[in-house]
């Protein structure tokens, strides 16, 4: 009897603990099933906008960065510069751009080395950019091209939090100037106000020059005349217009050559009068002299 008393109180203990060992589980599931799809959402949200944070989307999947900054470096040829550089001004125009700096050299030759020069720093709006160089390339010939992208999505994400800290500083401050009654607590707090609306003002301005700098891309030219374009050749072009070109050229730097040697010996003319004349000068001279020298020695021997 007494065994089978203890072995029901054991059953009894052993059904309880079951009994609330489940119906904790079934708490703890419902409380996973009520909080867990709440934090994934948030969780996904979360890296949902982390992933897209400063960046944009197209339909090819291709993802950049909104804060890019864009620069093109143009190296390009003309044998008609003054037609050329009026060309790229109504380019300019066209895509609503403009010239923050160049410089261009002039001088008169045509056939020498020192021939018409130009170097522009042009300012395009990004969106642009692409039609605005694919116009350039069609008013010149294109020696070089370059193509830089500098990523400062973080650094402006960054300023802007700075900017944000100092405007909730500014908020307390004010508050606590209208508080303040002391001389002392006014002064320090109008000296701290001074230094936060200091960093504000170059905060500011940092982000006024990293959104021109985005959303106007810098496309620096530089601008050659040349009497001769350079031909286009690479390891693809057909061996007979390599010779073809060989030989065009050559005609054509021998016919320069020619020139050259033609003008400079024009140019040589005045010099070589003068040294004639004195070599003349000199030489009668010194035959005079010689013609002399036979009579001293003769009477030196009498």
């Amino acid at each position: 009897m007494r065994n089978r008393k203890l072995t029901l109180i054991m059953a009894f203990v052993l059904i309880t603990a079951i009994v609330v060992g489940c119906s904790a589980g079934s708490t703890k599931s419902e409380y996973v099933r009520d909080v867990a799809p709440t934090e994934g959402r948030a969780s996904m949200e979360i890296a949902d906008e982390s992933y897209g944070y400063g960046e944009k989307t197209s339909d090819d999947g291709y993802y950049e960065p909104d804060k890019i900054i864009t620069t093109i470096s143009i190296s390009m040829e003309t044998i008609e510069f003054d037609e050329t550089t009026k060309k790229l001004d109504e380019i300019i125009k066209k895509y609503k751009g403009y010239v923050e700096t160049s410089h261009i050299s002039h001088n008169n030759y045509i056939h020498s080395s020192r021939l018409k020069s130009a170097n522009y720093e042009i300012r395009i709006p990004r969106e642009n950019l692409d039609n605005f160089v694919k116009d350039i390339k069609a008013i010149g010939n294109i020696i070089s091209e370059n193509t830089s992208k500098q990523d400062i999505t973080k650094r402006y994400r960054d300023t802007e939090s700075r900017l944000r800290v100092l405007e909730t500083k500014e908020e307390r401050i004010l508050a606590l100037l209208e508080k303040a009654e002391k001389m002392e607590d006014i002064i320090a707090l109008e000296n701290q106000l001074s230094e936060i609306i200091y960093q504000k003002e170059n905060l500011t301005a940092d982000l006024m020059e990293m959104d021109d700098k985005v959303d106007y891309s810098t496309v620096h030219l530089e601008l050659r005349e040349v009497a001769k374009l350079t031909p286009g050749e690479n390891e693809k072009t057909p061996f007979f217009t390599k010779l073809a070109n060989a030989f065009k050229n050559s005609i054509y730097y021998f016919s320069q050559n020619i020139e050259s040697f033609l003008i400079s010996l024009v140019y040589f003319l005045p010099y070589g009068i003068i040294i004639g004349v004195l070599v003349y000068l000199i030489r009668k001279f010194l035959r005079k002299r010689n013609m002399k020298l036979p009579r001293i020695n003769k009477k030196d021997g009498e």
